[in-house]
């Protein structure tokens, strides 16, 4: 069960809000914006992009299949993102010792990370945001939790205006939307959902575009 954040979103193109990407003196260890326990993913290439996109999408299918509310995806997804069975809701895997996502986390490596440490449901979109020229700065697919710091999905992320005006169709079809960030970096932007889902369709319409476009980035 993936859950489903009471919000409403702004798909429309941000033209008031500040556009463009941080100058290298610009980040630090903290990255861009002040955020902890943050680090630059740095240059992705249309293929990883891919890969990455396709290997969230078959483990939120794992989650969303074996989870029948809010506190299991979130012990699941926790799971996945860590590659430990501890994580797993008490006693699931002694219930279910054959089920795809026990056997899933009984096979990989637990010193790999799957999604190379970012957290499921947001992977994906920041590799698609990084693979066409934008920054990325933190994400969150928010959690069920006191302690989650966003209460939906999010990505915050430095973009050149170019780039954010040719992705404002995209978001518009995948049901996201543009927030300002910019109480934490003057042109940060915020990518935001009502639900994980939209940032995966966000994800696969950036890559399906720019393979119709051939392997250039966004240009004026």
């Amino acid at each position: 069960m993936i859950p489903i954040a009471d919000i409403d979103v702004d798909p429309a193109f941000p033209a008031s809000l500040a556009m463009g990407l941080p100058c290298v003196d610009e980040i630090d260890e903290e990255g861009y914006g002040n955020f902890r326990d943050v680090w630059s993913i740095g240059e992705v290439s249309h293929e990883e992009a891919v890969r990455m996109i396709e290997t969230e999408r078959s483990l939120v299918g794992l989650v969303d299949q074996a989870s029948r509310n809010a506190a299991e995806f979130e012990a699941m997804a926790r799971a996945v993102e860590t590659g430990e069975l501890e994580n797993l809701p008490n006693g699931y895997v002694a219930e279910n010792p054959h089920s795809d996502i026990v056997r899933f986390l009984s096979a990989i490596d637990e010193e790999q990370s799957t999604l190379d440490a970012l957290e499921l449901g947001v992977a994906g979109l920041a590799y698609a945001l990084s693979s066409v020229g934008c920054f990325t700065a933190a994400s969150c697919r928010s959690h069920y939790s006191d302690h989650s710091w966003a209460d939906r999905p999010v990505v915050f992320f430095a973009a050149e205006r170019p780039t954010v005006h040719w992705l404002t169709p995209l978001v518009q079809d995948s049901g996201c939307g543009f927030a300002d960030g910019s109480d934490r970096a003057v042109r940060l932007l915020v990518m935001q959902a009502p639900s994980i889902t939209n940032f995966l369709d966000l994800a696969q319409g950036i890559v399906e575009q720019v393979s119709r476009q051939g392997p250039t980035r966004p240009s004026p």
